[in-house]
């Protein structure tokens, strides 16, 4: 893993979300070959992943069944430290970060590729997550903007990605 560079300093390089093994659910994020985070499942029937990168260890956890919500607690820790906080329809929502700070997402499923895209709460946006083929399962991820909430939070593209990977499988059982 690299854990030196920070998320910013990939602002001019294209980044690719990629499942390597059809056959093993691990997903990476990647700088041309060099993998900078996994998202894994411990098993083949586990609904939700652990995050590993830029020196870091986060579980992703639902606190209720009820409720369309994700918790997010760094490894080692029994309380979580953040949450995502899914929006009306379903098209987004708010990671709500520790010091009160958010980051918002949308999702637009109708466009062709399925924009979604990080926003500050001031609507500038950070990042965004494109579906390169519709046949297939790599996302492309452009940072767009220079940004310490990414630097410091750099688990949310995971978590959108997880986001994203959710809903398919949902439409597909449907």
């Amino acid at each position: 893993m690299n854990a030196v560079k920070a998320l910013s300093q990939y602002l001019d390089r294209p980044l690719r979300l990629v499942q390597p093994s059809v056959w093993k659910r691990v997903f990476e994020l990647r700088a041309g070959e060099t993998v900078l985070m996994t998202m894994r499942f411990e098993k083949w029937y586990s609904t939700l992943p652990f995050i590993e990168g830029f020196g870091g260890t986060w579980l992703l956890s639902k606190p209720s069944f009820w409720r369309p919500t994700l918790d997010v607690t760094a490894k080692g820790s029994q309380l979580p430290f953040a949450r995502f906080v899914t929006g009306k329809w379903g098209r987004g929502g708010t990671f709500e970060l520790p010091n009160g700070e958010r980051i918002l997402y949308t999702a637009d499923p109708w466009k062709m590729n399925g924009a979604h895209e990080l926003f500050t709460p001031n609507t500038v946006r950070l990042a965004s997550i494109r579906r390169e083929s519709v046949w297939k399962s790599v996302l492309t991820v452009t940072i767009d903007r220079s940004s310490e909430l990414l630097d410091r939070h750099p688990w949310v593209l995971m978590v959108v990605h997880h986001i994203v990977q959710e809903r398919r499988s949902r439409a597909a059982a449907m």
